[in-house]
């Protein structure tokens, strides 16, 4: 098992944590929010350049707005395999023994692991990206359909004279289905007849599979296009071959000036702070379920050299416009890409089936 601390915990928790019903409760004076030891686990290394930064960056970012100081209380333990109970097991017990007062699993394969964990740490407040599935842990999501449907608005704006834009896809999982199907969306809000080509390169990492992809897009012709994946191959191969693409996971400007127009980036740090002072408050409910949007799903910032600023006003107003509920990104006529009608004139797609797409939408070409 590879361990990564940050710092040494100087000690373990001084005041004792109990659990009475669904609320993670510390003894009666509570505990000053920047007392708490934090830990987390991530399946890969937290300098990935994708999904594990995305989410280590919003527990350092979480922890400077409360005061944890990140190189005595903040434990982080990488590449722990999601595939392995023991190794998961060991970790969380070497973080418990270490005096963390909150686990964080940054990946929803831990979730069953940890919500038998929970039953022998009671002590311990475990928060787990996941879809509200168990009653005893913190579980959080963000509505990242919101970040992509303006990706893809963004794209098809810029994309004057063409209606073709692409997007590299990682695996046909429900997670990025739902990245598509929002980029197509916001494509076709811009642009009733804008149409999105999906390749896929079955990996949820893969540096040649995606440049190639990418490549293979831009020989049929597409010059914009969005992306669900963790690598910079994608980004890098936009800009050897003159194309454009907005980044994914974490800003993504730096791997490809003259390409990145902007990224899709997870924005944690709210949801992270409010579990922290919750726990620390002593009103933590253990079964809490946070599904957020807005700041928590947006763009990075626009890259000026290659987005003018009447462009950037637009997508600015569109995503003032999704968190006012003007643009109800998923309400009917919804049709999919066999024409059937998902959604009626009126409805709404209710949050469950949201999470759990089985479909793209009529203007995704290449879906599986």
């Amino acid at each position: 098992m590879k361990k990564k601390t940050l710092g040494l915990v100087l000690a373990a928790s001084a005041v004792a944590a109990m659990c009475f019903g669904g609320t993670a409760v510390f003894a009666e004076e509570g505990k000053d929010v920047s007392e708490l030891v934090i830990g987390e686990l991530h399946y890969s290394v937290v300098e990935d350049g994708g999904w594990a930064q995305a989410m280590h960056e919003g527990v350092l970012k979480a922890c400077e707005n409360l005061g944890i100081d990140t190189s005595t209380n903040l434990l982080t333990m990488e590449e722990i395999s999601e595939e392995d109970p023991a190794l998961i097991e060991s970790a969380v017990e070497e973080l418990v023994d270490n005096g963390a007062d909150i686990i964080i699993g940054c990946s929803t394969g831990y979730a069953s692991i940890l919500a038998e964990l929970q039953e022998e740490f009671p002590e311990v407040v475990f928060a787990q990206q996941n879809n509200d599935v168990y009653d005893n842990l913190v579980e959080f999501q963000i509505r990242g359909y919101e970040g992509m449907f303006q990706a893809g608005y963004l794209c098809a704006l810029m994309n004057e004279g063409s209606n073709e834009l692409g997007f590299e896809a990682s695996m046909d999982e429900a997670s990025v289905r739902t990245a598509i199907n929002a980029y197509a969306l916001g494509a076709k809000y811009a642009n009733p007849d804008a149409t999105v080509q999906v390749v896929w390169a079955d990996s949820w990492y893969d540096l040649d599979i995606e440049s190639n992809n990418a490549k293979t897009l831009i020989d049929s012709g597409v010059k914009y296009m969005g992306m669900e994946a963790s690598s910079p191959a994608v980004p890098q191969t936009c800009e050897e071959n003159s194309a454009f693409c907005v980044g994914y996971n974490i800003n993504m400007q730096e791997s490809a000036p003259k390409a990145v127009m902007t990224s899709f980036v997870w924005n944690w740090a709210p949801i992270f702070e409010d579990i922290f002072q919750k726990t620390a408050d002593g009103t933590i409910d253990i079964s809490a379920n946070y599904y957020e949007g807005g700041e928590c799903s947006q763009l990075a910032e626009f890259n000026a050299d290659l987005v003018p600023e009447d462009i950037q006003a637009k997508v600015l107003e569109v995503r003032d416009k999704i968190a006012s509920g003007e643009i109800n990104i998923y309400g009917g006529e919804l049709k999919d890409d066999q024409g059937n009608v998902l959604v009626a004139e009126g409805e709404t797609l209710s949050d469950e089936d949201i999470l759990a797409q089985d479909f793209f939408v009529e203007n995704v070409k290449g879906g599986k």
